[in-house]
């Protein structure tokens, strides 16, 4: 009677999908099913935990030989843990490798006493190949990403250089000022390509990083024998998407080199103090000056020069809301948008949604 439940249970076994492995109180191996029989290539019973690795030819993920005290059935075997979800690779008698995952846990009897352990396995193969796959595209997406942004950045360079040139002969004072600030600008956009690479990022922007360095250029461009002061305040954090990044950049920039030009004439000195606050939803720039103030209509400037076209474009670009509150004391600009949702990881939740499938 008992060889013929013992016969079912081995029937049983072998019907199962996943490999199983089961060892008595000693951790001799005394059942090996057809499916983890399968996997291995081979069948070793009467096998102790020292010698599970050598018998099986189990490797860690490292191709190293996989320490036997470590393996997840010696553990359950010889600690009485519960070892769940654990790769290793299988080196076949064909010599080829597979990636296995398995789960140990000790068999207890009613008296909670030890009675032996078992193994349960799946043959994980593809799935990490075709995650390994996937990340080493990504890889190589990022690397030809920050390429493009170094050439990018090389190419506005170039530019710059070019708009450079005329400025020595250039007689009219107005041309010379729009070439300036088209450089500028310029120069805006290749420090931002420029943070990409050296900051190990393709898609996203620390303005906060970034911007004041930024603003205290334009102040020692615009400003003669530092005449004009900065502070920047910050608070939490404001990383954007490149697009919003650069508008941002822009804008900012473009009031601080307004506020340079036209906010102390007739004064010798002045400040201008920087608020960037990214520490809700709801983003908040603003830039003030104690200059002179301005007209304004309706809450805009009366005076429409190109810089402020341009801050009013780049606003609609972020769908911000810009505000302007002058007076004699000087004048204050206000930035408001919502902060947008995080760039979305599509390589976490490709090798994500692989695994999901698979189990």
């Amino acid at each position: 009677m008992l060889s013929t439940v013992e016969g079912f249970k081995s029937v049983v076994l072998d019907q199962l999908a996943e490999g199983v492995i089961v060892a008595d109180a000693d951790g001799r191996i005394i059942s090996v099913n057809r499916a983890a029989e399968e996997l291995h290539g081979r069948v070793r019973l009467d096998v102790l935990p020292d010698g599970y690795s050598e018998s099986y030819a189990l490797l860690t993920m490292d191709d190293l030989p996989y320490p036997p005290d470590d393996l997840p059935l010696a553990r359950a075997v010889l600690k009485g843990e519960s070892v769940v979800d654990v790769p290793w690779k299988i080196r076949r008698p064909d010599g080829s490798v597979i990636i296995a995952v398995g789960t140990a846990r000790p068999v207890r009897n009613a008296a909670g006493d030890q009675i032996g352990s078992v193994l349960t396995m799946r043959d994980d193969t593809l799935r990490v190949r075709a995650e390994q796959e996937l990340l080493e595209a990504v890889r190589i997406k990022d690397a030809l990403l920050f390429e493009v942004n170094h050439r990018v950045r090389n190419s506005l360079q170039i530019v710059s250089s070019i708009l450079a040139l005329p400025l020595k002969r250039v007689q009219d004072d107005l041309a010379r000022e729009t070439l300036a600030l088209t450089q500028q600008r310029i120069e805006v956009i290749s420090t931002i390509h420029r943070s990409l690479y050296e900051l190990g990022k393709h898609d996203e922007v620390d303005c906060i990083a970034l911007l004041p360095e930024l603003c205290k250029d334009v102040i020692e461009t615009c400003s003669v024998h530092g005449a004009v002061g900065f502070i920047c305040e910050t608070r939490g954090e404001l990383v954007l998407p490149v697009s919003k990044a650069t508008s941002v950049c822009l804008a900012v920039t473009e009031l601080i080199t307004n506020a340079c030009k036209h906010a102390y004439q007739g004064r010798t000195r002045g400040g201008v103090r920087l608020l960037l606050d990214g520490a809700t939803d709801q983003v908040l720039i603003r830039v003030e000056d104690d200059g002179v103030g301005m007209r304004t209509v309706s809450g805009k400037s009366e005076h429409r020069g190109i810089g402020m076209i341009l801050v009013d474009s780049l606003a609609k670009s972020l769908a911000a809301d810009i505000s302007i509150d002058s007076g004699p004391s000087g004048t204050c600009f206000t930035i408001a948008f919502t902060k947008p949702g995080p760039v979305p990881d599509l390589s976490h939740a490709l090798v994500t949604n692989r695994h999901n499938k698979d189990v």
